[in-house]
């Protein structure tokens, strides 16, 4: 059956490109591309023992769902093809992408319908802009899920940042922001911890042999090193899926299906190992969760979901 291509080698495909291309400046446009990029692939099929690894290797021991016969998928489970998907995108670009980090910055994901177990998917991505900024080229990509009979499962947008190295002049860029958990008194006052991640420092080499996304960041220290990194930090798909397991333990309970929004911002690197905590606010109007270092000096991510009626 037709399978999503390997997300290690369109990676290191685009590495040689970003290689051949070093010293040239940064050819995209900055705006939305007037014949948008896209890559798509049918006949998806999930493979149950595959499930119930990446479930293990992203904190969803406790959704026993994930382990029925046939599975329900987890909600962040079609990034696994999805980002194989972008990278061969990527990689195909008639410019190509500077050598850099690429780094996650942001994900928003609609759950229209569960995927259906062994039954075909089709998916599509699409580059839908490029937008260049101090820090490097900020890349936003849709991506589409539908079943076989034509029906639309989920739908997201992803926001990722390709780092550009430092000026000739030696000024590094600057460095985003990053959200302090007590911004605030009234900020701070309504988070209640959830649960705490430990997670070992081959946290991000697990996650990359069950999604196949092997980018050096997430990997090793001397392979994060040269990419500005002083410790591998966890993907943001693994962050996501760590963060959506939790809530439907917690508060959902344990129903996959009652997931339907999610969004997160990632905003900063969460270096391995670690132990992160996740909070929540329920207080408001909207349902908001924080990934945070133990001691609240650093928010990893933050974002928002909301649940079936």
């Amino acid at each position: 059956m037709p399978r999503p291509p390997s997300p290690l080698r369109s990676m290191l495909r685009l590495m040689a490109r970003g290689v051949g291309a070093r010293g040239a400046a940064p050819a995209l446009d900055a705006s939305v591309p007037r014949r948008k990029e896209a890559c798509e692939r049918g006949e998806i099929r999930m493979d149950p023992a595959h499930v119930h690894d990446y479930a293990r290797a992203t904190g969803g021991d406790g959704v026993p769902p994930f382990f029925d016969d046939p599975p329900a998928a987890p909600p962040f489970y079609c990034a696994t093809w999805e980002t194989a998907l972008a990278l061969e995108m990527f990689a195909g670009l008639e410019a190509p992408l500077p050598l850099g980090a690429i780094v996650h910055v942001s994900t928003e994901m609609v759950w229209a319908r569960p995927l259906p177990p062994g039954e075909p998917v089709r998916c599509r991505v699409e580059l839908d802009r490029v937008d260049r900024t101090a820090r490097g080229l900020k890349l936003t990509v849709l991506s589409r899920n539908w079943m076989g009979a034509g029906q639309l499962c989920s739908q997201g947008t992803s926001v990722f940042m390709v780092r550009l190295r430092p000026p000739p002049d030696g000024s590094p860029p600057a460095d985003p922001p990053r959200r302090e958990a007590a911004a605030t008194a009234a900020d701070a006052g309504g988070w209640t911890e959830l649960a705490r991640w430990p997670l070992p420092a081959g946290a991000g080499r697990r996650y990359a042999r069950v999604s196949g996304d092997y980018n050096p960041i997430h990997l090793w220290p001397w392979t994060a090193r040269p990419f500005g990194f002083r410790a591998p930090i966890l993907h943001g798909y693994a962050t996501a899926a760590r963060a959506a397991h939790t809530l439907i333990t917690q508060r959902l309970n344990g129903d996959p299906v009652a997931l339907r929004r999610m969004r997160i911002a990632f905003l900063a690197p969460l270096p391995l190992p670690s132990t992160p905590v996740l909070l929540i606010d329920d207080s408001g109007p909207e349902r908001r969760f924080r990934v945070a270092a133990p001691d609240g000096a650093t928010v990893y991510a933050e974002g928002a979901y909301g649940a079936a009626a």
